[in-house]
């Protein structure tokens, strides 16, 4: 499973508005945002629209507009946010899809590992983002933030 700076970047304003559904959801504007991830608001934008058009965050236009949390952190899985920032979350080679009694054993096992990277994403939510490491503030806490969400890519 590849996941692209998109994803990173993704999963990093996740967790800052996890910690805002905290604080009461109010909108963040994507400046502040961008700042936090250390990105530009052209790309942060980018990142957030699909999460948006999936009902996971809601935006709201004008001066006191931004994004934030549309439904609790609980109710949203890391296989729904990385499925809209990346799509399909393990593509297997069509040859390997097929289910057939004559299929190889490497067939078998590319879904297997495919079926269990999909059950732990299904079943872990967006919550693990803001984890009590992630909980600190400041620059120490968003530099954990990043190192949080880079260790979670490199281990998928």
């Amino acid at each position: 499973m590849r996941l692209t700076t998109k994803s990173q970047y993704g999963l990093r304003v996740l967790g800052d508005l996890i910690h805002n559904w905290r604080d009461g959801n109010r909108y963040l504007q994507v400046g502040e945002l961008a700042s936090r991830c250390d990105t530009s608001q052209k790309y942060l934008e980018q990142v957030l629209l699909p999460l948006s058009h999936a009902g996971i965050l809601e935006s709201k236009r004008g001066q006191h507009g931004g994004y934030r949390l549309n439904r609790p952190p609980h109710d949203v899985s890391l296989a729904e946010a990385l499925r809209h920032l990346e799509g399909l979350l393990m593509p297997i080679p069509k040859w390997a899809d097929d289910n057939s009694a004559d299929s190889s054993e490497l067939a078998r096992v590319l879904r297997r590992v495919r079926d269990s990277i999909r059950d732990i994403l299904e079943n872990t939510s967006i919550e693990v983002l803001a984890d009590e490491v992630l909980a600190k503030t400041g620059d120490e806490g968003q530099k954990r933030t990043g190192e949080a969400v880079e260790t979670l890519m490199y281990y998928i």
